[in-house]
């Protein structure tokens, strides 16, 4: 039996919006491993913000903690390769804005 046939407007709908139920999964997954990593007082100076191409950007509150965190990148590195793996998350890349 053949299934109705649908607008290709549907389908195209129907499938980024899958794809944006993944990266808010991904994304929350992601903020809860960086609150564990850090530690929640660390944590609120700075969030991940996308992760494209193995490079993890991370923005945070000030240039304190921009220096603070690049200080830190090695062992914040290790840890979430160690949940996500190192071809998943290769670089951290920080910047300065609000979240």
């Amino acid at each position: 039996m053949r299934r109705a046939t649908r607008p290709i407007s549907e389908i195209v709908k129907t499938v980024f919006a899958d794809l944006e139920k993944g990266r808010n999964v991904f994304r929350e997954e992601m903020e809860e491993k960086w609150k564990q990593t850090l530690g929640p007082a660390d944590a609120r100076h700075s969030a991940p913000e996308s992760l494209r191409k193995g490079i993890l950007t991370v923005r945070v509150d000030s240039s304190a903690w921009m220096q603070e965190m690049s200080m830190r990148q090695r062992k914040i590195l290790k840890a979430l390769q160690s949940v996500y793996g190192k071809d998943k998350i290769s670089r951290l890349h920080f910047k300065i804005g609000e979240f």
